[in-house]
């Protein structure tokens, strides 16, 4: 018999398996480097979006002018703060610290400079001398620049704010500069609290790696487990073993190649290409027996070739499916999840021809009677279901669309919003120490705004000074703000220095006075010089004068909470600058806020796309505008579901579950790729509906359950993470696979019924 062009070129690669089997090896090793890269994770803010995006742009900016925001917190309690042992702790531990790599500098009340009146004239110094003079105490706790920043009104708690260094390598090196900084405090103070943006991140990373090596160990326990259940042989085992490890490989390797790390969010990739990868496995072995049932006399190595070309072009498909499904998630503004559905498509896309590879080889070692495992209890309930769907269509409708509108229902209760603390488990130590600063502390979270005097203004105009201090004594009123800071404090605390009194605002004179005593300060404005850190504006302005900073301290929020409360400064802003300039917000919580508009613009992009790809494929591989149409709505409904279990159990949309909806469209489309192929060979054979349904359960319905089982045993997996974003997407995803199912088992029949 003339064999077709794809069986030619199927039986060309069953001849020259095992070359191609080295070259998968090959490349393996050559992707290893990539792989220890990927491997190191970073979770920072900054990884998670693109490198054109402007508000990180901003970011940086920020960062270049005023140094790196992302500061560390030593918390220290003690009965007398000020006491002369736990003074020369903080020597000892600022010492040691600001001798960390990454470390800038240590800002204590030891550090800190205050203004000081010597022979009648103005000067800069230590605000805390060793060992302190008399009235010391009085002075430092009646600085509301230092209370509660550096030191608390009672003078029972200290706060170091441990300035880390604003280098182009600085998430690379983040982990070990928190852990020498976490030693060096643990080892000076007892019992001190971390708290910061940089200590949650590095929590972050170490907790994602733990997490990687669980998934990559329990995903190849799983493969062995599941596949010797399934085959009760060692060949198809190892092949499934090396099918994940081709595809688990490549993705990362590449991905670590191209200078990515793993973070909370592509930390799954191994899980989904695992599980991913293994839906195709599972249909070659059924079609290598059905040959040999066919043609019991076929030579071996043609017998395994019409395997593999039975179910290629059925296995291509769905593989196609599942990449349009992820790469749909690269239309996402945000980097992470870009990653995610580009790297988890070439890891489904290297399984598949792994696939062809080793089940060639693994086909044709096995030996001559080898048998499929009986699957006595599938069967039975694809039996059941077919049974009730032919005597209760009526009822089974009914009982869908039941689901269907209590799902969304639920559904509209999603919210979006992201806590990056929230994706720490609760016994977590920064989570504990967070806890207990603010219990004894209060809030410490930072929030930095951006002064722009409008032109023909600057930042020592008194009118623009006083419309500053009105923004800052209207935003301490704010339940979520303690208090504020900025150039204005600086001036005020100067004139009470020369025994200025000052009722009201600052006026014209007396700012011109101050403003010149300080340029004859000799300030240095270069970071890298020693005596920068006695330079006591560049916290509050830029070296030119252009930009001011306000920073006003308040509760850790999650980014919709956040966003909520910058409104609300930004509209008193405008009402107290006016024509005057303008105030921004600037520096860490900006970015943060707009991860819900990027996770809510990942979800419905992604899913519509998904969609649109999805139906173009199914309409050119069936060239049937009616089954096109149809095979999108069972796998619409998995994603209803999915969102009604999400606001049942009050589940956020954020950056790990808003890739969820479009990777559920993608992976779902791949029983429904195999049911609509048997439903429309039957249709084409004149078949009733029942005959076709019977036929379609026959011949696609054990494999649909076998790849869902692979997915409901796979998925949950991810539950064992100590990321909750990643619990919550294993759930997601196994919810979505069970509801896919029976979304093709039920829902697709019915409609199939309806529309003939």
């Amino acid at each position: 018999m003339e064999l077709s062009a794809k069986l030619r070129a199927v039986e060309r690669l069953v001849r020259f398996r095992w070359p191609a089997a080295g070259l998968l090896l090959l490349a393996l090793l050559a992707l290893g480097p990539g792989m220890e890269r990927a491997a190191i994770p970073d979770n920072a803010l900054t990884v998670w979006f693109l490198e054109s995006d402007p508000n990180l742009l901003s970011y940086q900016r920020f960062q270049q002018t005023f140094g790196n925001d992302e500061v560390l917190l030593i918390h220290v309690v003690a009965d007398d703060a000020l006491a002369a042992p736990v003074l020369d702790r903080v020597a000892q531990a600022t010492e040691v610290i600001e001798a960390v790599d990454g470390v800038n500098r240590v800002h204590s009340v030891l550090s800190v400079r205050d203004a000081w009146k010597q022979d009648g004239a103005l000067t800069f110094g230590p605000a805390l001398a060793r060992p302190p003079p008399a009235g010391a105490r009085e002075r430092l706790l009646g600085n509301p620049l230092f209370v509660d920043r550096l030191i608390s009104a009672d003078g029972t708690q200290l706060m170091l704010w441990v300035e880390m260094v604003a280098t182009a390598d600085f998430d690379a090196r983040r982990d070990s500069i928190v852990a020498a900084v976490a030693e060096a405090a643990d080892g000076v103070f007892d019992q001190p609290a971390l708290g910061g943006i940089g200590v949650i991140y590095s929590g972050l990373n170490v907790i994602t790696q733990h997490d990687f090596g669980l998934f990559v160990g329990l995903g190849y326990l799983l493969i062995f487990g599941v596949m010797g259940w399934l085959y009760r042989s060692w060949r198809l085992v190892f092949a499934a073993m090396g099918v994940v490890a081709v595809g688990t490989s490549a993705a990362l390797g590449i991905y670590g190649w191209l200078g990515h790390q793993l973070n909370m969010v592509t930390v799954v990739l191994p899980t989904l290409i695992i599980v991913l990868g293994l839906a195709d496995v599972v249909h070659f072995p059924a079609s290598y027996v059905q040959v040999r049932r066919e043609h019991p006399g076929l030579d071996r190595s043609v017998a395994v070739a019409r395997a593999l070309g039975r179910v290629f072009m059925p296995c291509l498909l769905t593989t196609v499916t599942t990449m349009a499904g992820f790469l749909a998630l690269a239309s996402s503004p945000m980097a992470v999840i870009r990653h995610l559905g580009i790297f988890s498509a070439i890891g489904v896309a290297a399984a598949l021809l792994a696939s062809l590879v080793l089940m060639a080889i693994a086909l044709h070692s096995l030996p001559a009677g080898w048998r499929l495992t009986e699957h006595r209890r599938s069967r039975a309930l694809l039996d059941g279901i077919r049974g009730l769907l032919v005597r209760h269509p009526r009822r089974m409708t009914a009982a869908m669309a039941a689901i269907a509108l209590l799902a969304g229902a639920a559904a509209l209760r999603v919210e979006a919003d992201t806590y990056t603390l929230g994706y720490l488990p609760d016994d977590h130590r920064v989570v504990l120490d967070h806890a207990s600063m603010e219990a004894s502390w209060g809030p410490y979270s930072v929030l930095d705004f951006l002064v722009h005097p409008a032109e023909g203004r600057s930042l020592e105009d008194h009118e623009l000074l006083a419309a500053q201090e009105r923004f800052l004594t209207r935003a301490t009123e704010l339940p979520d703000v303690v208090s504020g800071t900025g150039l204005p404090n600086l001036y005020r605390r100067m004139a009470s220095v020369l025994g200025v009194e000052v009722q009201g605002p600052l006026s014209r004179e007396l700012v011109a006075q101050l403003s010149l005593l300080l340029e004859v300060q000799g300030l240095e404005w270069d970071r890298e010089a020693e005596g920068f850190s006695d330079n006591v504006l560049a916290p509050l302005r830029s070296e030119d004068a252009s930009l001011g900073r306000l920073t006003l301290t308040g509760a850790m929020m999650s980014a919709k909470d956040v966003d909520a409360l910058l409104q609300r400064l930004h509209g008193i802003a405008d009402e107290e600058l006016g024509a005057l300039g303008s105030l921004r917000a600037a520096g860490y919580p900006p970015l943060y806020t707009r991860i819900v508009d990027y996770a809510m613009t990942s979800q419905i992009r992604g899913f519509f796309l998904a969609l649109a790809i999805i139906f173009v494929l199914m309409l050119l591989w069936l060239r049937s505008p009616r089954l096109a149409a149809i095979s999108l709505v069972p796998n619409i409904f998995p994603v209803l579901v999915m969102l009604g279990v999400m606001g049942a159990l009050d589940i956020r949309l954020d950056i790990a579950t808003a890739t969820v909806a479009a990777i559920v469209v993608g992976v779902s489309i791949d029983d429904t790729v195999h049911f609509l192929l048997q439903w429309r060979l039957a249709e084409l054979d004149g078949l009733s509906w029942e005959d076709s349904l019977a036929r379609t359960f026959e011949h696609a319905g054990i494999p649909a359950v076998t790849t869902t089982l692979l997915l409901v045993v796979g998925y949950p997996v991810l539950m064992l993470a100590e990321v909750k974003t990643v619990v919550a997407f294993g759930l997601l995803t196994t919810v979505a696979a069970a509801a896919a199912l029976l979304a093709d088992l039920v829902l697709l029949p019915l409609l199939l019924r309806w529309r003939r």
